[in-house]
């Protein structure tokens, strides 16, 4: 507004009505990006791993219906997991704790629905018997679709959630052209949004992160890498690290051989 001009009401809410137009998108965009960030982006590996075990068995679900039942094998899942049965009931009480919201703009409706809104742990039968909504199991599925060109059951092999967030990156950083250099740039911003992390300088990325995971990948992938950390010269005092560069490093026998 110009100087000196005092803002009604009408004028607000106006202005906010443009913002919020501006910010607008996609409804399932809006709902996906949600079930990432609650779910993978921010959970540790047990937890991954017992989302990507529930997407290898999404194939039994019925989709026509709204809310279909799975029954879990618990003795399968332990072996195919590496997890423990407590690690299994945690991480699944986890996701009932969990909600997504769905938006329908167009009706003005807002819907919540729990990841998992029933579970029960048949301890000796050596079951597990959860109910699904159709609309988490479909995003349960495009969120691990990222992951498609590895095989899960080696996947679960891997002990650091950050090595599981790298190989996307990595993956897609193979598939450039030839006459590409298969590399790619990131800043502090970037790789705390990309780790789920707050950290304050790159260093500790470097140390925390990249150093770990970088060991893992080179045991136990065919996809690994090589980092550098960029600075730039501000004048007096010592340099800045600006960002850090990773190189895709292609490796051919691998000990634990993930792809």
């Amino acid at each position: 507004c110009k100087k000196g001009h005092k803002m009604t009401v009408s004028e607000w809410k106006k202005l906010q009505a443009e913002k919020l137009k501006e910010q607008k998108i996609k409804p399932i965009q809006k709902v996906s990006n949600s079930f990432i960030d609650s779910t993978l982006h921010k959970s540790n590996l047990p937890a991954l791993k017992t989302i990507y075990y529930l997407s290898t068995i999404l194939d039994k679900f019925d989709h026509n219906q709204e809310l279909d039942t799975l029954t879990i094998d618990l003795r399968e899942m332990l072996k195919y997991t590496e997890l423990t049965a407590k690690d299994i009931r945690n991480n699944l009480r986890s996701m009932q704790e969990t909600s997504i919201s769905f938006i329908d703009e167009k009706n003005k409706i807002e819907t919540f629905i729990t990841l998992i809104p029933y579970i029960e742990f048949q301890w000796g039968k050596n079951k597990i018997i959860v109910k699904l909504f159709s609309k988490i199991a479909k995003l349960i599925i495009d969120a691990v679709g990222q992951y498609s060109f590895i095989d899960t059951k080696q996947l679960m092999r891997l002990q650091n959630k950050h090595s599981l967030k790298l190989l996307p990156i990595l993956y897609k950083l193979s598939q450039y052209s030839p006459n590409v250099a298969k590399r790619a740039s990131y800043d502090l911003d970037t790789l705390n949004d990309l780790f789920g992390t707050k950290y304050k300088r790159l260093v500790e990325i470097e140390r925390k992160i990249l150093a770990p995971a970088k060991e893992e990948l080179d045991a136990e992938s065919k996809l690994s890498f090589v980092y550098e950390i960029d600075y730039i010269n501000l004048g007096q005092g010592r340099p800045k690290a600006n960002k850090i560069t990773i190189d895709l490093v292609e490796q051919k026998n691998p000990q634990g051989k993930l792809f």
